[in-house]
């Protein structure tokens, strides 16, 4: 919309299970951290907590997605809707990143269209994922972290020095990579990186982990190397959250 402007409003999104809130705590805390850089009104863990608590208190469904807003007048809101699943592997498309200030990058703000429009545009193509591209790399994704395993066995994701959103989800499957002999490293993930990649994963709150196996028509290969520990990771952070 035209209208838009980042410091109009921070929002996360959150996953749930009946009563199970995916990293309930992280969230929250990334919440506060999206209103303080987007100059908001202060916003504290309580009155999150109480109005995620409330939605799920009143919603039917028993899997899906909150989002919570925070706007710069303070009032806090929440969206529910159903989380739809992706089996993968999924083909991509790519799409020109939006370019905000230095405070609003990082955040998921008021000016999201952007980030809207490329799904759209990936799912009127025939595509299931938009990997958002700046200076001819890979920063984003439409809706979640890409992470590419390099040919020297490495792990590479953008992050927020490259205009990435700051990932909940990349840092709940950090240790299982590491576990896995797998060193994960924040970088531009530049043409010749995608050209030389073993594998390419999209994770995300909502869509979870799924393979990357083309973009643009362009192959992408597809293995268990890296899909394997980040799975194993986001089933353990389930469990972990099951008994916060």
């Amino acid at each position: 919309m035209s209208d838009e402007r980042p410091g109009s409003s921070v929002f996360t999104t959150v996953a749930f299970r009946n009563s199970t809130v995916l990293a309930r705590l992280a969230h929250e805390e990334r919440l506060i951290r999206f209103a303080e850089a987007a100059q908001c009104p202060p916003l504290s863990a309580a009155v999150i907590r109480a109005e995620i608590n409330r939605g799920l208190e009143e919603t039917t469904l028993e899997t899906g997605l909150i989002r919570v807003e925070w706007s710069a007048d303070g009032k806090l809101s929440i969206d529910i809707r159903t989380n739809p699943e992706i089996r993968g592997p999924v083909s991509a498309i790519s799409v020109t990143a939006p370019w905000w200030p230095r405070r609003f990058r990082g955040i998921k703000h008021g000016a999201w269209s952007a980030y809207v429009t490329a799904r759209d545009t990936a799912e009127r193509t025939g595509s299931e994922v938009a990997l958002l591209i700046h200076d001819h790399c890979i920063i984003d994704g439409d809706r979640c972290t890409p992470i590419l395993l390099d040919e020297d066995g490495v792990a590479y994701a953008p992050g927020v020095q490259q205009g990435a959103v700051a990932s909940v989800t990349l840092t709940l499957i950090e240790q299982e990579l590491q576990s896995a002999g797998i060193p994960l490293r924040t970088a531009w993930l530049t043409e010749e990186l995608v050209r030389r990649c073993r594998e390419l994963v999209v994770i995300g709150t909502g869509i979870g982990a799924v393979a990357i196996e083309e973009i643009d028509s362009h192959e992408i290969p597809v293995g268990n190397r890296l899909l394997a520990p980040i799975t194993r990771g986001l089933n353990d952070a389930w469990k972990t959250s099951e008994v916060q």
